[in-house]
């Protein structure tokens, strides 16, 4: 398996890190068989981006617990601590690609955020891989070298492009400035992912995941994941209550 520094480097040069088999099987079935039992009660999308063949079931910690434990990796958190510094979950969503999906549209994550077209990356972004991705079945398509690169045009047509294949159990590391997009399943089964976005506890999370996991089913998490989803402060000011770490609250319930 990668160190910490080897996928950091290659982040920092092209973009993006694929980390095999980094969760077990164990794992993998006991997430795959939870999101795909809430997938089956959610529509598919209704415009060409989200995909009019795929299901997304979004707030995934406000949904169900099995998820726990893939976002506070160590190896994940340590890469994402070093990469970005204090962050806060930005996103959580199950990808489930059936299909006759077709290709999604090239992007960048970190869009939604008013950045100067070369601003540092802000976002870290994880897909984690509960099927085989594979060239047929929907696998992530990637663009090396194109973080930090928000402007620009035709991206596609631009820069060569990557078929991010991994078996299940993987996980892709990407920075939130890099192109990608979800790909198109010409084969005959699903293929399903969760996507979770780490960014800089600066800004605001896509997930307002304060109002997903509430404050008393929030005192029973880990603290490494009260803190992502919100309840801790970045010093010396951001995300006080009454002037307090909100972290420090759960600790004098215990």
């Amino acid at each position: 398996m990668k160190d910490i520094q080897e996928i950091i480097s290659e982040l920092e040069v092209k973009g993006y890190s694929l980390v095999e088999n980094l969760i077990s099987n164990a794992i993998v079935k006991k997430v795959e068989m939870d999101i795909s039992k809430r997938l089956t009660k959610v529509p598919f999308g209704d415009n060409n981006f989200v995909g009019t063949k795929t299901k997304r079931l979004y707030s995934l910690f406000g949904e169900t617990r099995s998820v726990d434990e893939i976002a506070i990796n160590e190896i994940i958190l340590e890469v994402v601590n070093e990469y970005c510094g204090d962050v806060l979950l930005g996103a959580s969503v199950a990808c489930q690609i059936h299909p006759g999906e077709t290709e999604q549209a090239f992007h960048f994550d970190d869009g939604i955020y008013p950045l100067p077209s070369d601003f540092r990356d802000v976002n870290l972004g994880v897909i984690w891989a509960l099927d085989d991705f594979t060239v047929d079945n929907g696998a992530t398509v990637v663009i090396p070298n194109s973080h930090q690169k928000r402007d620009i045009e035709s991206p596609e047509k631009s820069y060569d492009r990557e078929i991010i294949i991994m078996p299940k159990g993987s996980a892709l590391i990407y920075s939130g400035s890099l192109w990608h997009a979800g790909g198109a399943n010409r084969s005959d089964s699903t293929r399903l992912a969760i996507i979770l976005q780490y960014v800089e506890s600066w800004l605001r999370p896509q997930d307002t995941h304060l109002i997903s996991v509430q404050v008393p089913e929030a005192r029973e998490l880990d603290s490494r994941l009260q803190a992502l989803l919100g309840y801790s402060m970045r010093k010396p000011f951001l995300g006080y209550v009454r002037g307090d770490d909100p972290m420090d609250l759960f600790r004098e319930d215990k």
